[in-house]
């Protein structure tokens, strides 16, 4: 016990004399790897050592032992080291490492886009083959009144509106709704009406009893679409066909349903519509007579008959007449 005294007590009277001194230094330190940064507080002590050679004279040295440093601390320092801080009349030792680090090299990676690569790929928008036409159907809805639509299967497997026929629909649209069993498919009348090869429509807009009137749209195979057809439209009533002869015939019924009137077209070689011959049945004095009327291939009048309906000839009326019964 006694041996403890005296270094307590003469460590106390060199701290009273200021012999011992602990000093704080706030030091910067940075990671040479040129990231992060930290602060530490470095503490400076000096270790006094006292010896004595005899009773009358005293000699004190003073070494300064070095910095303490709490904890590890990466520096860029190249070496290792310890250092190790002694209290005067103590056993106890703290231990400080530096340990150095090597600066992990910079790697930068640089992406390259080229215009190409970032281009979307260009499809083409769906089609459809103009030539069939086979595939086509129509459809008719009220809230678009007078408006029939041409529909067709695409080339991506869905069937859209290629186009849409202007006509007058309001007849069309009251029977539709007057009877569920009718569809616009018992409006509309497809015929090859000018010999192409490819099927034309009619679409029946007024039709009673005698006669029946609509549009007429002839079928190009080239746009795949049907266009508006003036020289039939002119017609003005619904045309049959006669295989026999491939003539376009019209027939307007009168109200007394006894008058009557029959055209029959043909297409000439320059590919323009002529009327061949017209008959004409109608009352005269009580009889019913009959008018033959013949052309040429120009629409020229050659021929001129009256006929009573046991068809026996009346009168001489076989001149050539300047009248063109097909002019309204």
């Amino acid at each position: 016990m006694k041996k403890y005294i005296l270094p307590v007590v003469l460590l106390a009277l060199l701290a009273g004399c200021g012999k011992v001194k602990v000093s704080e230094v706030d030091s910067h330190i940075e990671i040479v790897s040129g990231t992060a940064s930290s602060t530490t507080k470095e503490v400076m002590t000096s270790e006094t050592g006292t010896t004595t050679d005899d009773d009358d004279k005293k000699t004190t040295t003073t070494k300064k032992t070095g910095e303490k440093i709490s904890g590890t601390t990466t520096t860029a320092a190249k070496a290792t080291g310890r250092v190790v801080t002694r209290a005067s009349g103590g056993n106890s030792t703290v231990h400080g490492t530096t340990r150095v680090v090597p600066t992990a090299p910079r790697s930068t990676s640089r992406t390259t886009t080229s215009a190409s690569s970032t281009q979307q790929p260009t499809t083409e928008p769906a089609t459809y083959d103009h030539k069939d036409y086979s595939s086509v159907t129509f459809d008719f809805k009220s809230d678009k009144p007078d408006k029939i639509e041409v529909i067709r299967p695409y080339s991506d497997g869905k069937s859209r509106s290629c186009q849409t026929l202007s006509v007058d629909t309001a007849e069309i649209k009251e029977k539709l709704e007057k009877n569920s069993n009718k569809t616009i498919n018992d409006f509309l009348e497809k015929a090859d009406y000018d010999g192409d090869g490819y099927p034309d429509l009619f679409v029946k807009e007024k039709e009673d009893e005698l006669n029946t009137s609509g549009k007429y749209f002839k079928y190009d195979p080239e746009k795949g679409k049907y266009e508006s057809w003036e020289e039939l439209n002119a017609l003005k009533y619904e045309i049959k066909k006669d295989t026999a002869s491939n003539r376009l015939i019209v027939l307007d019924k009168k109200e007394d349903k006894i008058e009557y009137e029959k055209k029959s077209f043909e297409w000439n070689a320059q590919n323009k519509l002529v009327l061949r011959e017209y008959i004409h049945q109608y009352t005269s004095n009580g009889d019913i007579l009959i008018d033959y009327i013949n052309y040429d291939e120009n629409g020229t009048e050659i021929s001129r008959e009256t006929r009573d309906s046991e068809g026996n000839l009346v009168g001489e009326n076989t001149q050539p007449t300047s009248e063109e019964p097909n002019e309204e």
